[in-house]
């Protein structure tokens, strides 16, 4: 039954940007120029979905992998980007072939560093069936869907970013390379392979976040046919969130 309630809820998550008309990655984005997020939880299910919104926090290594934090660490990561915010509603019902908007909004302190801060949120959503209701049942969570909320204090040009390229090996139709984060401030936005006057050949990864406390990060990826020409991997910031910055790597047709 649990099977069945997750495959029928496919609770459509994702971020709706207030002046936007079209909908966006999963990711919440909020700085002085984008004060307010919405992020709409669609309900496509025939049963009400009770949700509620929760925060929780992930670190990482040097190189990019999850640091394994208690409840109560993640708590305490959270907690600076959660002073600065303000969310509505907490808990909340979702009708059948329904949605609901969660609000969040930035709340600015006077006199504030300036710095990027982030946690996750999780909406956990529950099927309510008929019978259920009546029996006054618990249920046990459906769906957590965490998304990324980033903060930012400063305007981005008063905060740095910089992605170096190191130990570059190509190989066949592979090349592999280390990407080297250096700032105080993430990059959130997709990889491309370019010929060298800036045509688009293929996308090679979207939506590639990259924190602060990474300080590097290895990538392979096939050329295909690409492999013997003079080309360049990009790497391309989202707009929508706080930045557009371009780093290359290019990549001679014969090694």
């Amino acid at each position: 039954m649990q099977k069945r309630v997750i495959i029928g809820l496919c609770l459509a998550l994702m971020t709706l940007k207030l002046n936007a008309a079209s909908f966006g990655t999963y990711r919440i984005y909020l700085d002085n120029k984008t004060p307010q997020d919405k992020f709409v939880v669609k309900n496509r299910t025939v049963f009400p979905e009770q949700c509620e919104v929760s925060f929780s926090y992930r670190q990482y290594t040097d190189n990019g992998q999850v640091v394994k934090l208690t409840e109560a660490e993640q708590a305490s990561f959270s907690k600076s980007t959660l002073d600065r915010i303000r969310f509505s509603p907490r808990k909340f019902t979702i009708q059948p072939k329904s949605s609901q908007y969660v609000s969040f909004k930035y709340r600015r302190q006077i006199n504030d560093n300036p710095a990027e801060y982030r946690t996750y949120v999780n909406f956990t959503c529950t099927a309510i069936k008929e019978k259920q209701r009546q029996a006054g049942v618990s249920f046990a969570p459906a769906l957590v869907h965490a998304v990324p909320l980033v903060l930012r204090t400063a305007p981005e040009k008063s905060m740095m970013l910089n992605l170096s390229f190191l130990k570059t090996k190509k190989q066949g139709k592979t090349v592999s390379f280390r990407v080297k984060h250096a700032g105080d401030r993430s990059f959130v936005g997709d990889i491309h392979l370019m010929t060298e006057n800036g045509t688009t050949l293929k996308t090679l990864q979207r939506n590639l976040a990259l924190y602060p406390d990474m300080n590097y990060k290895d990538f392979s990826f096939s050329l295909g046919t690409h492999h013997n020409k003079n080309i360049k991997i990009v790497f391309q910031e989202n707009s929508l969130y706080g930045g557009n910055e371009l780093f290359e790597l290019p990549l001679r047709g014969a090694y």
